[in-house]
């Protein structure tokens, strides 16, 4: 159970008193009224149990904690532990003042909270501020005037709905009956548990239609009213006859059961609160139920095509046809109206959840629910709208997804060279779509011919290509959350287009094999390694890397140039991962060759262009008729890098051997897909 400031203060008192403590001494020890101690009694009677401790109470005497010395030392210990939670949790802090604020009906002075929470009176000052808002969506003021103190103000009704929020907000789980729920902080233990067996002997089917979040707020409800009565204050408000509305049975059964139980009168107001209640509860879906508020259907459905339309005029045909989720609206909808009409306020925990990760279906809604107001007069809550939002929102899905047909979609990823970024980027798209029926093939950005165009559906580019007249999407190379809904539109679109046809021919195919067979023989053959020195600036590494992969030194200036004219139009360093990648389709080379380097372990590089970074691979490539094969040979090399963490981790320790025989593998398997694909 909770261990609040208040319940630990009197605790603490109880257990250094050498003999037994009036319940006077102790509120004047502690600065609070009797009636506060007398309210607590019980509650820390059941604390106490759980350490084998009893609290003996006796008129004249006082109250005293007895037991052994070591379950006391066991129980001091824990209140000890519990006493800086509070202060240093601002969310916690505020969850328990709006519990003082709403079992404490007495005014308190600012100190009292100071004291009570172990801050400052400016921080409770500014708590109450930061809470005056969720009272005022219970119809509840919090009142503070100088020598009156600080207390919330309003109706039963509003404290009730309050309370009832308050527990739905902190329920931990599931299960009602967790020692550790704030409900037993809010009343009576005893008569929560009498309460709850008196609903389960009136075993109605309508109550296990109930959420438990509905159910809960019930049993707050009628426990809170029973206490109530039984000290003597009843319910007087004016209302209207409701004897021959639907659901008043229900209501007048479990008024009856209560008389019975508690021998209390519960007068016919009281009935009709039991019964705005139950009607006003959120229901679980289910397809032999709708709602029984006495609210015609066809005025029901007359406000849900009104919505449909208002929600999107595309789906409304096949909305319409969603009978599951016509009858879930319903049953949602009819107790939703009550509780707008009656003015009961309803928790939506997946509240800002559904605002920051579903925002146009909850702007959608919010349009819809316009509908509602025009209709009846009446303006629903945020909260509302959030349960709207999720009805609409998983119905669009369902229709969303049987629009969607069992057709690969091939994807062209295209950057300035085809390979490096090109790479990069399908692996990311790789990882997200993982499950999705696609191809993507890497293109260099003049390598868009009418026949490429022919085989790809669209295309994918982190540069602008408007002038290839193709359909694409303009991406972050790193692939943002945003490229990938944008990227999802255009996969769901062509799903559903006829697939194109390939060129089969058997020479051709024999021709290629042949081809990659060479190609890839060549790269793993000329592969090599080199150690480079911390001092390394940019501009030296890449010299360095063109050298090494050239045979004349005209040969490397030009192909140092066309390095360094790529990393221009798009950076080729990642200090994300450690590495930089550079790569060049250039005339200063003959064949595909793939070099690496790396400076010594536990070593820097000192030139800032290069922070971050332990290693380098070098991919170049040839101006041949080739490029397409060798950007998607070379390409699977640097996809590996994202793909595999071994592969990179060799690369910055600079284990030669070890990228070596990785090499093979990456180029084994993709010259298998090369064959499937032929």
């Amino acid at each position: 159970m909770e261990l609040t400031p208040r319940i630990r203060q009197i605790i603490l008192y109880l257990l250094n008193a050498e003999q037994p403590a009036t319940d006077s001494e102790v509120a004047d020890a502690l600065g609070v009224s009797k009636r506060t101690i007398l309210r607590e009694a019980d509650y820390i009677s059941a604390i106490l149990k759980g350490y084998d401790l009893t609290l003996v109470r006796k008129k004249g005497e006082g109250s005293q904690i007895e037991g052994t010395a070591e379950k006391k030392a066991e129980l001091l210990e824990a209140v000890r532990s519990h006493s800086d939670q509070i202060i240093s949790d601002k969310e916690k802090r505020r969850e328990l003042l709006k519990l003082e604020l709403l079992r404490n009906r007495e005014p308190q002075k600012l100190f009292y909270y100071s004291d009570m929470f172990g801050v400052s009176e400016a921080t409770i000052s500014n708590d109450l501020e930061a809470i005056s808002k969720w009272a005022e969506e219970c119809h509840l003021s919090i009142i503070r005037k100088p020598g009156f103190g600080i207390s919330l103000s309003g109706s039963e009704k509003s404290y009730r709905t309050a309370m009832q929020r308050f527990v739905t907000e902190n329920m931990k789980n599931q299960k009602l009956r967790n020692e550790d729920d704030n409900i037993y902080l809010l009343m009576n233990e005893e008569i929560l548990s009498e309460v709850e067996a008196v609903l389960d002997e009136v075993n109605d089917p309508y109550l296990h239609l109930l959420t438990n979040d509905a159910y809960v707020g019930l049993l707050v409800h009628l426990a809170v009213a029973v206490e109530r009565m039984s000290q003597g204050e009843i319910v007087s408000s004016t209302t209207y006859d409701a004897s021959l509305d639907n659901g008043y049975d229900i209501a007048k059964n479990i008024a009856t059961a209560l008389e019975e139980k508690f021998e209390i009168e519960i007068p016919e107001a009281e009935v009709n609160n039991i019964l705005l209640h139950i009607k006003g509860a959120k229901l679980n879906y289910t397809s032999d139920v709708t709602g029984d508020s006495g609210m015609e259907t066809d005025e029901l459905m007359s406000i849900i095509d009104g919505m449909i339309d208002a929600m999107d005029p595309d789906f409304a045909r096949e909305l319409r046809y969603e009978d599951d989720f016509i009858r879930g609206l319903m049953v949602h909808l009819e107790p939703a109206l009550y509780r707008m009409k009656n003015d009961m306020a309803i928790s939506n925990p997946l509240l800002s959840e559904i605002k920051s990760e579903y925002p146009e279906v909850f702007a959608d809604c919010k349009r819809a629910a316009e509908v509602i107001t025009q209709k009846t007069g009446l303006v629903p809550t945020d909260a509302e709208i959030g349960y709207l939002a999720m009805h609409f929102g998983a119905a669009k899905e369902k229709i969303d997804s049987r629009r969607r047909k069992k057709r690969t979609v091939t994807i062209g990823v295209i950057c300035a060279s085809g390979f490096g970024v090109a790479q990069l980027m399908m692996a990311k798209l790789k990882s997200h779509f993982a499950d999705w029926d696609i191809v993507l093939k890497a293109y260099g950005v003049d390598e868009i011919s009418g026949h490429v165009v022919s085989r790809t559906d669209f295309f994918i580019s982190s540069i602008a290509v408007d002038n290839l007249g193709v359909d694409y999407c303009l991406v972050n190379p790193l692939i943002t959350q945003r490229d990938i809904l944008q990227i999802s539109v255009k996969i769901d679109e062509y799903a559903s287009m006829p697939a194109r046809q390939e060129n089969n021919d058997f020479t051709r195919q024999l021709d290629e094999i042949n081809n990659i067979i060479t190609r890839i023989k060549g790269v793993i053959r000329r592969y090599h390694h080199m150690v480079v020195s911390e001092d390394t600036t940019l501009e030296s590494l890449i010299r360095l890397l063109a050298t090494d992969s050239t045979d004349t030194a005209k040969a490397a200036a030009v192909l140092a140039a066309d390095i360094t004219a790529r990393e221009q139009i798009m950076t080729q360093i990642f200090p994300e991962i450690g590495i930089a990648l550079f790569h060049c389709r250039s005339k200063a080379v003959k064949e595909c060759q793939i070099i690496t380097a790396a400076i010594p372990k536990d070593q820097t590089f000192k030139d800032p262009k290069l922070s971050g970074i332990k290693a380098a691979l070098c991919m170049t490539m040839p101006v041949d008729e080739n490029r397409q094969q060798n950007a998607e040979m070379l390409g699977r090399v640097s996809g590996a890098i994202i793909e595999d963490e071994r592969f990179l981790g060799a690369i910055k320790d600079g284990d030669g051997e070890l990228i070596q025989d990785m090499l093979q593998k990456i180029l084994k398997s993709y010259f298998s897909e090369q064959l499937n694909d032929l």
